[in-house]
């Protein structure tokens, strides 16, 4: 039997150890059920004598859901099974949590060994997962890989600086995945360029405040490097088009701290409601950065929405001073706002009780359907209809780099460091919340009817 067949992700048989089928059995609960369950389980492992059954009982733990489980089964692999460590160091390296790649490395590092004899096996285990071509894998980096391709491609590199391991390995390449051999997607049409320059935060000075605004900005001005901004929402046309191709070719462009299994299609595909050529809704902070991914872009930060939306007279309104009932798609136009008066939040919230459901429309609408609301650098539609993803986190303004892999995303509500912001208001916004200066938090798992985005490209990675 191959080590690929042993490490395969079969069903536990029946005659494995006891301890060995609790740990495949469990799947969430306290931290102290999962260690008991753990060390039973390593124990268990220190007992086996049967090289076959060993590799089906690491073979538990190396595929198992739970990050920590995993990261224990690849020390009991290097430990215990020399034949089976380096295919499971492969694996470990391409795993999408931190805390399992970097234990990887480090065996690698510190087995000799386990390094000269085991290096092929653990690089094609490596590459059988990602797929990638030679001359990528060769360079470490390339235009089709995620980031946790990316990450662990660099990790290969260590691999592939001895050049009979590199010419074992590359002779046994497996096909790259279809999506390799894709030309770049990256395209700056329906984009708007930005130029660089300062950026006023939030209220202008002198100006009166609605009960929308935010409070000060920590740092009122700061400079905006130049940047290109999608001039529409992604629609949810487009972002189907993304969806399918992950179902066709994998996660592909995906975030490495994404929650395991997730399913891209947005929660809205199933209500008609939400056409096509309506802004994409029901996608999360994860799915909003992955499409962007997938197009060669990625989510403009909380300070390049605003300068886009603001121009360089830092206005309330992308398209002036003034609110405009018509300009921004909401509930104000059912509930008699006439652009003169801004109800108060008591106000408001009065008149969506007495609104009935029969009276709604449909949420969202088609998006570049409102006229005369494009911004000064011509970027349109960035008020009502749907907030949008930006990559700023909401509390202190960094940007987000989540490491949440070892949590369950129900775990995450109420952790301010996964909150990111929203910017632009939506189609159930108060008109106080309609404009380029509102912004507010959402948890970055949140997919909600009332959240789209818009992409971005950095000057410096733009096309020539």
């Amino acid at each position: 039997m191959t080590t690929t067949e042993q490490l395969s992700p079969e069903p536990p048989a029946p005659d494995l150890p006891p301890e060995v089928l609790r740990i495949a059995a469990w799947s969430e609960g306290p931290a102290a059920q999962r260690d008991a369950l753990l060390g039973g389980y390593l124990h268990a492992l220190e007992q086996l004598t049967d090289p076959q059954l060993l590799g089906e009982c690491l073979a538990v733990g190396l595929l198992h859901d739970t990050p920590a489980i995993r990261r224990h089964a690849l020390a009991a692999a290097v430990r215990l099974a020399p034949d089976l460590a380096a295919e499971a160091v492969g694996w470990a390296l391409a795993d999408p949590d931190e805390t399992v790649r970097q234990p990887a490395l480090a065996s690698l590092a510190g087995a000799p060994a386990l390094r000269s004899a085991g290096g092929p096996p653990a690089l094609n285990a490596l590459l059988a997962v990602l797929g990638r071509s030679p001359d990528q894998i060769a360079a470490g980096v390339g235009n089709y890989v995620t980031m946790a391709d990316a990450h662990a491609l660099a990790r290969a590199r260590t691999l592939l600086a001895e050049p009979h391991l590199a010419d074992t390995v590359l002779d046994e390449m497996p096909v790259p995945l279809s999506a390799d051999r894709l030309p770049s997607r990256l395209s700056l049409d329906g984009m708007r360029h930005i130029p660089p320059g300062r950026l006023s935060r939030g209220t202008r000075p002198g100006q009166e405040r609605s009960w929308g605004d935010p409070a000060g900005a920590g740092v009122e001005e700061t400079t905006v490097d130049g940047f290109y901004l999608d001039t529409l929402p992604v629609t949810n046309d487009a972002y189907d088009a993304f969806a399918a191709d992950v179902a066709a070719h994998g996660h592909l462009w995906c975030h490495p701290d994404e929650p395991r299994g997730t399913d891209h299609t947005r929660s809205t595909a199933d209500d008609p409601r939400f056409a096509g050529d309506h802004p994409v809704t029901g996608v999360s902070w994860y799915d909003a950065v992955a499409y962007a991914d997938w197009c060669g872009k990625r989510l403009p930060t909380e300070d390049e929405w605003e300068r886009a939306a603001r121009g360089d007279d830092h206005r309330r309104y992308p398209w002036g001073t003034r609110f405009h009932p018509h300009r921004a798609r909401g509930l104000h136009t059912l509930l008699g706002q006439d652009g003169d008066s801004d109800p108060d939040r008591r106000t408001w919230l009065r008149r969506l009780a007495e609104l009935r459901p029969a009276d709604l429309p449909a949420p969202t609408g088609p998006v570049d359907s409102r006229p005369d609301n494009a911004s000064p650098f011509g970027v349109r539609d960035m008020c009502g209809n749907v907030w949008e993803w930006t990559s700023t986190r909401y509390l202190d303004g960094l940007p987000l780099q989540p490491r949440f892999g070892t949590m369950d995303p129900g775990d995450l509500w109420g952790e301010w460091s996964a909150e990111v912001s929203v910017r632009g208001g939506a189609w159930s916004s108060p008109p106080a919340l309609l404009t380029a200066v509102s912004r507010a938090g959402k948890t970055l798992v949140t997919r909600s009817p009332e959240i789209g985005f818009r992409c971005a490209v950095s000057e410096s990675e733009a096309p020539r």
